[in-house]
C-alpha cells in the first residue's frame, strides 16, 4: 500500500495525495515547468498594494487540486484510496496543471505582449509564434502535450493520457462533469482563489463557506450531460460565492495602483522588445544569451519559455535602469522605486457630476450605471483620439466585469450555477435577486506620465469639458 503524502496549506489545511495514481500525479510537482510556478506570483504586482499578497501560482495550483478532489468525490463517491477512473485522474491532473502556461506576473505578461503588438502591428504577422507563446491557455496545452510534463502524464495513465488531460482544459467538452470541475462558473479554480486571494491580500471581502458548499453539492444528470447543483437550503452559500468573487475585482484585481504598474510593466517590456527586434539589445544592457533574447528569437522553444518568471524580470530591472535609452531607464527606475504613474479616474468624475442631475436621481441603479458608463466611454474615446494625448504619456484603461454570466437553462447545465427549487433545477439568477441584479463593475481610467508637467492640467481641463458636453448630449 502506497503511503499518503500530505502538503500543509494555509487555506485548505492538508492537501493529500493518496494511492498509486495520485502519487504519480504528485511527481509532476518536481518537473521544472511546474517548479517554475513557485516563481510566478498569483496576483502579479498586487503585492505592491497589498504587501502580503505574494502567494504563488504553485500554491494556488495545489489548492485547485485539493478542491477538485473533493468535487470529484461527489462524481465518483464509491472510490476509496485515490483509485479514480481514467477521467477522474485526468481531471485531477488538469486541475494541478491548469496554470502551467502562465508567463511572468501571471496575466500581466500577456497584457505586455498585447501592448507590444499594438505599438508594432507588423510584428504580429511576422512573429505569430511570439503571440502564441504568451497566451497562457495555448501554452498550457503545448506544455501538457509536448514537454517533460507529457512524459510524466504518460506514466500516470498511458500514452494517450496527456491528450485526455489537455481535453479537460480546452472547453470543448460540453456537459462533461470532469471538465466542469476544472473550468466552469463554479469550478475548483474559482473556489480556491476566491478564498486564497483575499486571505493573502488581507482583504475582508464577503466570505465563502467552502466546506458547507461542498458538503451540499449534488450531482444531477439530463440529456445535456451532468452538472452540479445544490438545493435551496444551501443556495445562500452559492450566492455568497458569486458576490464575493465579484467584489474581488474592484477590491484587488482592478486596484488602480496595480493596474498602473501593469501599464508601466507593459510599456517597459514593449520598449525592451523593440530594442531586441532592431538588434539594439545592448542599449538595454542585455547580453546576447539573455533569456529575453532567446525567448524573443525562438518563442516556439518551450525551453526558452520555462525561463520566463518574475525573478527574471527583477534580475534585469537594474540593467534596464542603466539603459542608454532614457525612457527605458526612467520607467525601470520608477517601477523599482514604486513611483507609479498617476491616474485620472473618469468614472468618479462623471459620477460626481451626475449626482446633481435631477433626472438621474429618478433612474434605476441599472439605468444610472449604463448612463455613466456611456459618458465615460465617450470621454475616453475622444481623449484617446487626440494627437496630443496619443503615445507613451497616456494610457486609457477600461474593463468591465458582470457579477455573473447567466444562461437560464432549466433542468441544469454544467455551464451555469444550478439550484434546485421545488423539485426543478434552475440557474441561480432565476431565484437570487443579488445575482440577477445585473450588477457590474466597470473602470474608465487614464494613466499619464507626470514627467510632462503640463499634461495633468491639460487632461483635467479637456476631460472636464468633455464630461459636461457628453452629459448634455445624453
Amino acid at each position: 500500500m502506497i503511503a499518503t503524502k500530505i502538503i500543509k496549506d494555509a487555506v485548505h489545511g492538508f492537501i493529500e495525495f493518496e494511492g498509486e495514481s495520485e502519487n504519480r500525479i504528485r511527481q509532476l510537482l518536481s518537473d521544472p515547468f511546474f517548479q517554475r510556478l513557485r516563481r510566478v506570483k498569483q496576483l502579479g504586482f498586487s503585492d505592491y498594494v497589498f504587501p502580503s499578497a505574494s502567494h504563488s501560482r504553485f500554491a494556488h495550483s495545489l489548492g485547485v487540486f485539493s478542491v477538485a478532489k473533493r468535487m470529484l468525490s461527489i462524481v465518483e463517491p464509491h472510490v476509496k484510496g485515490g483509485e479514480w477512473s481514467d477521467e477522474g485522474n485526468a481531471c485531477l491532473a488538469a486541475a494541478l496543471l491548469h496554470d502551467i502556461g502562465h508567463g511572468m506576473f501571471s496575466h500581466s505578461f500577456e497584457k505586455a505582449m498585447d501592448f507590444y503588438f499594438t505599438r508594432n502591428p507588423s510584428q504580429k504577422e511576422l512573429k505569430p509564434q511570439l503571440n502564441d507563446a504568451v497566451d497562457h491557455e495555448k501554452m498550457t496545452q503545448k506544455i501538457i502535450l509536448h514537454s517533460s510534463i507529457s512524459e510524466s502524464l504518460s506514466r500516470v495513465g498511458g500514452r494517450d493520457f496527456p491528450k485526455l488531460v489537455a481535453a479537460m482544459l480546452d472547453k470543448s467538452r460540453e456537459g462533461c462533469i470532469y471538465s466542469a470541475i476544472v473550468s466552469s462558473q463554479l469550478d475548483a479554480d474559482r473556489l480556491d482563489y476566491v478564498k486564497r486571494d483575499p486571505y493573502f491580500a488581507g482583504v475582508s471581502s464577503g466570505g465563502v463557506d467552502l466546506d458547507w458548499l461542498l458538503r451540499n453539492l449534488k450531482l444531477g444528470k439530463n440529456d445535456g450531460g451532468s452538472y452540479f447543483y445544490v438545493n435551496s437550503k444551501a443556495y445562500i452559500s452559492l450566492e455568497q460565492f458569486a458576490v464575493t468573487l465579484f467584489q474581488l475585482y474592484p477590491t484587488i484585481y482592478f486596484h488602480k495602483k496595480t493596474r498602473g504598474l501593469e501599464f508601466m510593466f507593459s510599456l517597459l517590456m514593449s520598449k525592451v522588445f523593440e530594442k531586441i527586434a532592431s538588434g539594439q539589445e545592448g542599449q538595454v544592457g542585455l547580453p546576447k544569451n539573455h533569456p529575453f533574447l532567446s525567448f524573443f528569437e525562438h518563442p516556439e522553444n518551450l525551453e526558452n519559455s520555462v525561463l520566463l518568471d518574475d525573478s527574471l524580470f527583477w534580475g534585469a530591472i537594474y540593467q534596464f535602469s542603466a539603459s542608454s535609452d532614457f525612457s527605458i531607464q526612467r520607467i525601470a527606475q520608477r517601477i523599482a522605486r514604486r513611483e507609479i504613474f498617476p491616474v485620472l479616474d473618469v468614472w468618479k468624475k462623471v459620477e460626481k457630476h451626475s449626482a446633481v442631475i435631477p433626472k438621474l436621481k429618478e433612474m434605476s441603479a441599472a439605468a444610472r450605471f449604463k448612463f455613466i458608463d456611456s459618458v465615460c466611454a465617450d470621454v475616453c474615446n475622444e481623449i484617446s483620439s487626440r494627437p496630443e494625448f496619443i503615445g507613451d504619456g497616456c494610457y486609457y484603461d477600461t474593463y468591465g466585469r458582470p457579477i455573473y454570466k447567466r444562461k437560464d437553462i432549466d433542468g441544469g447545465n454544467s455551464g451555469q450555477i444550478n439550484v434546485e427549487v421545488g423539485g426543478e433545477v434552475v440557474d441561480i439568477a432565476s431565484i437570487s435577486p443579488l445575482v440577477a441584479s445585473a450588477a457590474a463593475f466597470n473602470i474608465h481610467r487614464i494613466y499619464y506620465d507626470d514627467n510632462d508637467g503640463s499634461l495633468e492640467e491639460r487632461l483635467e481641463r479637456d476631460v472636464q469639458d468633455l464630461i459636461l458636453k457628453s452629459i448634455r448630449e445624453h
